[in-house]
């Protein structure tokens, strides 16, 4: 018998006592041989009743732990198999430090799934020697298991809905944002108003009808779900997705005058994209627009509305944006400039939810950094084929999943 009572101690297994040591100088590694404590009952697996005698053993096993003294560290052990009267007929003892069909000790894959909070799981199986299928499958498990935890979450107020893309070739999904407390909350494969729908009723009635206002942007299909299910909310037009399409109408402008302008003109006109829909420009930048704007009447009138656009979002009431807005869509018809009256048509269409602003000052703007964060996450993986992972790994990176040591400290 091995009476060493520190490193017994030191392995922290309640019942089980150390038998032999051996250590593997070729490889570095180190074994534990542990047999059962005498006089420590055995538990049903099924059930939880205890007995004190057991019907057979398994073979030996073995099951990997974490490092000790910088080798690898590996447990042999007997599992026993109890009669259990209860369950009507013969189950495994049930044993706290490893879990059925495992290889590795729960608390080293609690080990490995803190480690993948942090990193690929291509470098933490580098790291420590395990292979990245099973790092992948165990910290799959840890992020399914911290979601079921949090998924009971508090009501969201003001809900935000923007779209990322996952795959080349127009593959999208949707990305449901907590604008509160800065959390992606849940995300949906699809951006059809049946993919919206379906987060909706996974969501649950009671959380949809808590939603006081909803923040998107002008895709039809978002709209169409938010009235069959956030009956309660108010529907905001996010306002950095209409400076967009501002700034893609004085694009277009731009586009169109230096493809028609001669050579002279291209050579004003070079290089002046960004100059044209930069918001704050030093002394030369001011002086170039300056010149594009004397040489060319039309890119003049985009500018003259891009500036006095400016005003709508700085009006206090939604009564004074509406004025506001009616006389900025009159110049962009009176400019004749066709992405400015296209602008102005679309601007007026969805005119009620673009003046909600006004009423419930929620935007989308936190998107953009969560939206950078995601980007990482798939640069950092090389891809993810398995999207309910990536998911997972996303609501984690963005705080909704608790880390590993808060769940597991």
């Amino acid at each position: 018998m091995y009476n060493n009572e520190a490193i017994t101690k030191l392995l922290g297994i309640q019942g089980w006592n150390i038998k032999s040591i051996e250590v593997n100088d070729l490889n570095g590694s180190l074994k534990l041989q542990i047999e059962r404590e005498n006089g420590f009952p055995y538990e049903c697996a099924v059930c939880g009743q205890l007995f004190f005698l057991v019907y057979d053993h398994y073979p030996r096993r073995i099951i990997e732990d974490l490092s000790a003294w910088g080798r690898r560290t590996f447990i042999e052990f007997s599992q026993a198999r109890v009669f259990c009267n209860q369950c009507g007929g013969v189950q495994a003892e049930k044993l706290e430090f490893v879990e059925r069909y495992q290889h590795q000790t729960v608390r080293f894959q609690r080990y490995l799934a803190s480690l993948c909070d942090f990193m690929p799981v291509a470098d933490v199986a580098e790291l420590t020697g395990i292979s990245k299928d099973t790092i992948y499958r165990i910290d799959k498990f840890y992020l399914k298991e911290r979601h079921e935890l949090c998924k009971e979450e508090n009501d969201v107020n003001f809900l935000g809905i923007d779209e990322i893309a996952i795959k080349k070739g127009h593959k999208y999904a949707v990305v449901f944002y907590d604008l509160e407390r800065g959390q992606v909350i849940g995300l949906q494969k699809g951006r059809r108003r049946i993919d919206t729908s379906r987060f909706f009723r996974r969501w649950g009635r009671q959380k949809c009808l808590a939603v006081k206002g909803v923040c998107t942007d002008l895709w039809a299909p978002y709209h169409k779900s938010i009235r069959i299910h956030l009956k309660n909310a108010m529907l905001v037009f996010d306002k950095f997705h209409i400076f967009k399409y501002l700034s893609d109408a004085i694009d277009q402008v731009r586009r169109h005058e230096q493809h028609k302008a001669e050579d002279e003109g291209k050579t004003i006109l070079k290089g002046c994209r960004w100059i044209m829909l930069k918001k704050d420009l030093s002394c030369k930048q001011k002086r170039k627009l300056k010149e594009v704007m004397a040489a060319n009447n039309n890119i003049a009138k985009a500018m003259l509305l891009k500036d006095s656009f400016s005003a709508f979002y700085e009006a206090e009431t939604e009564e004074e944006a509406a004025v506001v807005l009616d006389e900025w869509t009159e110049q962009c018809k009176e400019s004749e400039l066709k992405p400015f009256k296209k602008l102005a048509k679309r601007l007026m269409r969805w005119e009620n939810g673009i003046l909600s602003y006004f009423s419930c000052r929620i935007t989308n703007g936190m998107s953009e950094g969560i939206n950078n964060k995601i980007k990482v996450i798939k640069r950092r993986s090389y891809g993810f084929r398995d999207m309910n992972y990536f998911f997972l790994k996303i609501l984690q990176a963005t705080g909704f999943i608790p880390g590993m040591r808060e769940v597991y400290p």
